[in-house]
């Protein structure tokens, strides 16, 4: 036993580290800059330098690979135009569409901030800034009447002159710069206005040209959306001073209920403070949340405790909380209150306490065990802590007397997370079917298309028919436009593609709703005919149009050019805002310039490509304008001698072909040179040369039908 959870702590860890290597780039555009956070595990080095018009950012991770597919469509402005990674491990490289600079720092020792801004690099500050030349420790005669003075100020510091003032000070800021402690802001080098000197002391009104800040005095405000500003952490919440165990005295509910209920009221019907916050306790205690919220409401005064009777009733109703949460930032204590945190707030933080939230669990009465245990599962799933959450849902199993909708739910978010594809089918189809399931169901459905859509898989037609019946029961509901963009997917997958895309059209144009259009225009490309392929996508509308994402519009492109439409797939390959895998549309661009006749247009755009598929549309290209022998030369260098003697033999310049290797045209090369030899004649004997001229005759009939059954091989 002890062995096999070795191997599973093992292999677990292994997951996560391979998890940790996927490095998530967000951002954000602010007045004067442009922000990017790139999230990294804690205690990563990293470099940031600057490129010719752009900069590179390495990090020490061997694997690291970079998800920038979100970046550019929260960008408003030209500062930054591209971002690509060459492989996993290497530098993400940015490109700057301004004269930029980029600074960048570590945020919480998790978060690289990296801002771009309109700038020119400063100069070193080694230039601008003298060597430091410390005074040397000698006792001078003090000036007579100038003893009174240096004793009232009492600093021995300005025990000396102002250059050797001068020469101390720079030396304490260079070092404060170094260990990230202040900031320096070298005036630009040119005349300022003279002081005078001073042997014993600086006057109070003396300008220099050195402006020392702390870094935190900048901080406040230029913290955008990506980057949570920085707060005095709130106080833990003991478990004693929250009490929730004592929120029941263990009688049943409705002999509390009852009692409290009669005692609410006191004389001339004033409410009785006490029994109603007993009340609402006792409500949320039991799994109530609504009626705790309306006992809460007869106190009218609020409070600290009735905010937290208020949090813990609102989240057994609604979920996790948007805003008012006085548990917010409590996961990190070690009492109850960190699990209540991680309820509310509806995520795991980095600093939660995993032993108390769970202890805390556990010590929850059945009911509730039951009732938030599968959202935190959820939680602990998000937070890619998938062992704790099989404790939270065996500890739920040992309290449950039939699998719920709720329950098989959580269990299909853990075996996603693990990787079992026949297991998380399995628990989301009983979610689906399960009794009890009212939210539970279509939420299961909804994750259960977007697993076959991944998978590439097909949707049944039971499947079908259930989206459909909750696109109409939910219509009304906030899950409305979830359960339609469900459904059309899934028609997607089911082959129907005219339904698919006009229940798209009836969306609200937003990001959901562009993420379905790109999923079912994938599917579309992927699947269809060609008659119904070509019919939706020229007709689509250019507003859908200009919502496909750039690998949409590359799979759209290249199937484009199959059929023989060039100017809608270079339509497609040179959108402005496609600033990635620009190699893969100049790939695009260039077939097409070949379906138009264009063969230097397409050499143009494959300037700077040396892939193999960029190598074979430069040779078509060559070969398209007459350049065989040109075609022959890249395909020799590209170490293809087959196809370069082909060009060669094409050129008519097979002396430039290698014939040592025994491939195809290497055998046509040498069966033309045999046809093309010179006839040997013997004049003086005439019956001798017939002779001969029927023998070579049959030798090249013979020649003619090998050269064409090579030419035919394959």
């Amino acid at each position: 036993m002890n062995r096999f959870a070795f191997i599973t702590a093992a292999v677990i860890a292994a997951a996560s580290g391979a998890a940790a290597d996927d490095l998530t780039v967000r951002s954000g555009e602010h007045e004067g800059f442009t922000r990017l956070v790139v999230h990294v595990p804690q205690d990563t080095g990293w470099v940031l330098k600057h490129t010719k018009n752009g900069a590179r950012l390495h990090v020490a991770l061997k694997d690291a690979t970079y998800d920038i597919s979100s970046v550019f469509r929260r960008l408003t402005q030209d500062r930054l135009t591209a971002m690509s990674q060459a492989k996993p491990g290497a530098a993400l490289e940015l490109e700057f569409g301004c004269d930029c600079v980029a600074s960048a720092y570590l945020f919480k020792n998790t978060m690289i901030v990296i801002d771009i801004a309109p700038g020119t690099l400063p100069p070193s500050l080694i230039s601008d800034v003298p060597l430091p030349v410390l005074p040397e420790n000698r006792k001078q005669e003090p000036a007579p009447g100038s003893e009174q003075a240096l004793d009232t100020l009492a600093l021995p510091l300005l025990n000396q002159n102002a250059n050797g003032f001068e020469d101390q000070l720079s030396t304490r800021l260079l070092q404060g710069a170094d260990r990230d402690i202040i900031d320096l802001n070298i005036a630009a080098v040119g005349p300022r206005a003279s002081t005078s000197k001073q042997e014993v002391f600086l006057p109070s009104d003396l300008e220099m040209n050195i402006q020392v800040t702390s870094i935190l005095d900048d901080l406040e405000g230029l913290l955008g959306p990506d980057i949570p500003e920085l707060k005095k952490r709130r106080d833990c919440v003991s478990s004693d001073e929250l009490a929730f165990e004592d929120w029941s005295d263990g009688r049943p509910f409705a002999v509390q209920a009852a009692y409290l209920r009669s005692e609410l009221y006191q004389e001339f019907d004033t409410v009785d403070t006490q029994k109603a916050m007993e009340l609402a306790k006792l409500y949320a205690y039991s799994g109530f949340g609504a009626e705790a919220m309306t006992a809460l409401n007869l106190l009218g005064d609020q409070s600290l405790e009735t905010d937290r009777v208020a949090a813990i009733g609102r989240v057994l109703d609604n979920g996790p909380l948007t805003e008012n949460n006085p548990f917010a930032g409590l996961q990190r204590c070690d009492s109850d209150a960190a699990l209540w945190a991680a309820l509310t707030e509806g995520n795991l933080r980095e600093d939660a306490n995993l032993t108390a939230i769970e202890q805390s669990f556990v010590r929850l009465p059945d009911h509730l065990r039951r009732h938030v245990g599968p959202a935190l599962s959820d939680i602990l799933v998000d937070g890619k802590e998938l062992e704790a959450a099989r404790r939270v849902l065996r500890s739920v199993d040992r309290v449950n007397t039939q699998t719920n909708a709720s329950l098989a739910h959580a269990k299909a978010s853990v075996a996603s997370a693990e990787g079992d594809a026949p297991k998380t089918e399995a628990l989301l189809t009983e979610a689906i079917e399960a009794s009890d399931a009212t939210f539970e169901a279509p939420i299961a459905l909804t994750r259960l298309v977007d697993k076959r859509w991944r998978e590439r898989g097909a949707i049944s037609p039971k499947e079908l028919e259930l989206a459909d019946s909750y696109t109409v029961e939910f219509r009304h509901a906030d899950i409305g436009e979830m359960m339609q963009r469900t459904h059309a997917v899934a028609l997607s997958l089911g082959q129907e593609f005219d339904a698919a895309l006009d229940a798209l059209a009836e969306l609200p144009e937003d990001e959901d709703t562009a993420d379905a259009l790109n999923r079912v225009v994938l599917i579309l490309t992927e699947r269809a005919e060609d008659a119904t392929f070509s019919r939706r996508i020229l007709a689509l509308p250019q507003k859908q149009a200009d919502q496909l994402t750039t690998d949409t519009a590359i799979a759209v492109a290249n199937r484009l050019t199959e059929l023989g439409f060039s100017r809608q797939a270079r339509a497609l390959a040179n959108r402005p805002q496609d600033r990635l895998r620009t190699d893969e549309l100049a790939r695009v661009r260039a077939r097409a310039a070949l379906l138009d006749q264009r063969p230097h247009q397409a050499l143009l755009e494959l300037e700077d490509d040396h892939t193999e598929e960029a190598i074979d549309l430069r040779a078509e290209a060559l070969q398209a304008a007459g350049e065989f022998a040109a075609a022959g030369a890249l395909m020799r260098d590209a170490g293809r001698t087959d196809d370069a003697s082909r060009f060669y033999w094409l050129a008519d310049q097979t002396d430039e072909a290698e014939l040592a290797q025994s491939e195809k045209f290497d055998l046509v090369i040498k069966s033309t040179l045999g046809l093309t030899a010179e006839v040997g004649r013997l004049p003086d004997t005439p019956l001798a040369d017939a002779k001969s001229l029927l023998r070579d005759s049959a030798e090249t009939r013979q020649m003619v039908a090998d050269l064409l059954g090579t030419l035919v091989e394959n």
